[in-house]
Order: C-alpha cells, then sequence, then structure tokens
C-alpha cells in the first residue's frame, strides 16, 4: 500500500504544488508599479515663506517644499517641489522685561507621487528670538524703569531654512 502511494502521480504533483505554494507566500510580490517606502527614509525640506513667531498661531498649518527627490529603487515616490505641512504647536510673541518671542512647529505629513498622504516624525522647527532681559533690566534699573516694558526680538524663520524628516510608517506607494 505505502509503495502504491509513493509511486502515485497525483500525489507527486500534489507534492509540487503544496511546495510551490510554500515558497510564494515565503516572498513579497509587489505589484506592478509598486514601491515599499520604509519607516525612517529621511527627507529634506525647506521652508517656503519667512515664518515670524508674531504672525503665525497655534494650530497654523504652515508649509514646506520637498528639497530633492525620494527614490527607491530607482523610481522617485515623493518629487522635489512637494507640498509637506507643519502645524505650529507653541507661537510666543516677544514680551516686557526683554523676554523674547519663539515659535514651534511639527512636520506632519508629505504627499507622495500617487497623491498618498505620508506621515512625517522628527525635524520639528524650533526658533527662538534674541533675548534682551539683562539690557531691559540694566537700563530699567539705573536709567528709566519704562525700559522695563522693553520687548524681546520676534523669532524668526527665514525661506529656504532647510529641516531633515523622516517618514514614520512604512507604506506601499504607487509610481
Amino acid at each position: 500500500m505505502i509503495t502504491r502511494i509513493q509511486n502515485s502521480t497525483h500525489l507527486k504533483h500534489l507534492a509540487v504544488l503544496l511546495a510551490s505554494s510554500i515558497l510564494l507566500m515565503a516572498f513579497k510580490i509587489n505589484g506592478k508599479g509598486e514601491v515599499i517606502l520604509n519607516a525612517g527614509t529621511n527627507i529634506a525640506l525647506e521652508t517656503t515663506n519667512m515664518i515670524q513667531s508674531d504672525l503665525v498661531s497655534i494650530g497654523q498649518i504652515i508649509d514646506f517644499r520637498v528639497k530633492y527627490d525620494v527614490k527607491i529603487e530607482g523610481k522617485t515616490v515623493i518629487a522635489a517641489g512637494s507640498l509637506a505641512r507643519g502645524q505650529v504647536m507653541r507661537a510666543q510673541k516677544p514680551r516686557g522685561i526683554g523676554r523674547p518671542g519663539s515659535v514651534d512647529i511639527q512636520i506632519k505629513t508629505v504627499t507622495a507621487v500617487d497623491g498618498q498622504e505620508v506621515f512625517l516624525s522628527g525635524g520639528n522647527v524650533y526658533q527662538e528670538g534674541e533675548d534682551r532681559q539683562t539690557e531691559s533690566v540694566i537700563l530699567g534699573i539705573f536709567v528709566c524703569i519704562l525700559f522695563l516694558a522693553m520687548k524681546g526680538k520676534n523669532a524668526q524663520v527665514p525661506a529656504g531654512y532647510q529641516i531633515s524628516s523622516s517618514v514614520a510608517t512604512t507604506m506601499t506607494i504607487q509610481v
């Protein structure tokens, strides 16, 4: 009986089919035109406009631009010039006694070539203006008390300021 089963052609075909199925499941086969964008891939960004701490508010969306093409396997997944979005997390106007203004922006997303939003992490922008507290206090004590009302400087992030951010989650991009 065992020799009849071992010599059976149907069983041999079934064994070959089963082995090839297991091999196919072991390898990921990308569909035509799909590329895997891995988490941690760096993306160079730059500001599109000057950002000033006294002109932004918490929650405001700030545009950034992708500086260079992001390519995987020779295919562009995020094109240079694509818009990335950041959100103002903290914004402080300059205050009395020479305290400076500050702005903190968290980079959130960028648009891939297939239109998907790619979530980003890291690369936050934090800038603080010039601190004038010492000057304000000294002048306020020795010259005139009104110098205590002197404000610090605005925080400014110039247009073209470069930031490096990275992809937060692995995803498939259609190219």
